[in-house]
């Protein structure tokens, strides 16, 4: 993400820049974690991409040739070593819509899960939040209680995309991820000893190739002009619909709520079968 963004300002390829994270010598970054990398790294990185211009055209002893089309790949091959860096501002609005009401209607504990979120989670006031909405088709043997995902649409809005490939990969693994857990996916523990007893692959059941749907996936990148470069994260926003979605569609074909998951065929049956003695 970082490599696309800044080949993407200076007219080079992805693979033309080396990135270096996880160093302790380098600026600290935020944790991956909680669908914000994106919109925590990228605007910082694109002011210092400015400071970087800025400084490459000052020591450039000689313009581009007219009509060239890398005018950068001229310069930064002609520059000296240069740094720059940045800090990420705040956004140029406060909370989304839908976010600062209800914090503000729930009075105080309101006020201190919009402190702790500000505290503990690194985000700025102002930050977009992410949203997503997915339809899911099932098939469903009523007489074996198996269920199968055909399709998935999955719509999400995180504004500007920064690496398209790596994004939609990462939105098509959600649902995936999403559907191993309404489906298939339980951790079993003993009870007397607490000790896990699906602690591998061959007792951990997730989606296999066979389980796969076709996944259909949009990118609303609108909505977010108010952060700096336009991208916020993906992530968690990308799975948390799937599952409820798996469940509604179920209920839709069969007319039974299942309200724990995951949705095992014994559990669909026994639900069908009290709807049939109700």
């Amino acid at each position: 993400m970082i490599a696309n963004a800044l080949a993407r300002e200076f007219g080079l390829e992805p693979h033309e820049v080396e990135v270096r994270i996880g160093d302790s010598k380098l600026p600290e970054g935020p944790g991956s974690g909680g669908s914000r990398v994106t919109a925590s790294v990228i605007p910082p990185m694109l002011l210092a991409i400015e400071q970087l211009k800025a400084a490459i055209q000052q020591n450039a002893k000689r313009r581009p040739v007219p009509g060239s089309n890398a005018p950068w790949r001229e310069m930064l091959a002609a520059s000296p070593d240069l740094s720059a860096s940045g800090v990420r501002p705040e956004d140029s609005r406060q909370m989304a819509p839908g976010i600062q009401s209800p914090l503000k209607q729930a009075g105080f504990m309101g006020w201190i899960f919009g402190w702790m979120m500000r505290r503990f989670s690194n985000l700025a006031i102002g930050a977009g939040m992410p949203s997503s909405v997915q339809v899911v088709e099932v098939e469903i043997d009523t007489w074996l209680g198996h269920v199968s995902v055909v399709n998935v649409h999955t719509g999400i809005a995180v504004g500007k995309i920064v690496a398209p490939a790596l994004a939609r990969s990462q939105a098509t693994g959600a649902v995936i991820q999403g559907i191993g857990y309404a489906l298939y996916e339980a951790r079993e523990v003993d009870s007397r000893t607490g000790d896990v007893l699906s602690g591998g692959m061959e007792d951990y059941r997730i989606p296999g190739i066979a389980d796969t749907p076709i996944i259909d996936v949009h990118f609303d990148q609108r909505g977010f002009d108010h952060v700096l470069g336009g991208s916020v994260g993906i992530g968690e926003v990308a799975t948390v619909p799937t599952s409820p979605a798996v469940a509604n569609a179920i209920h839709h074909a069969t007319g039974v709520r299942l309200t724990e998951m995951p949705i095992r065929p014994d559990r669909l049956v026994a639900a069908l079968k009290g709807r049939a003695a109700a």
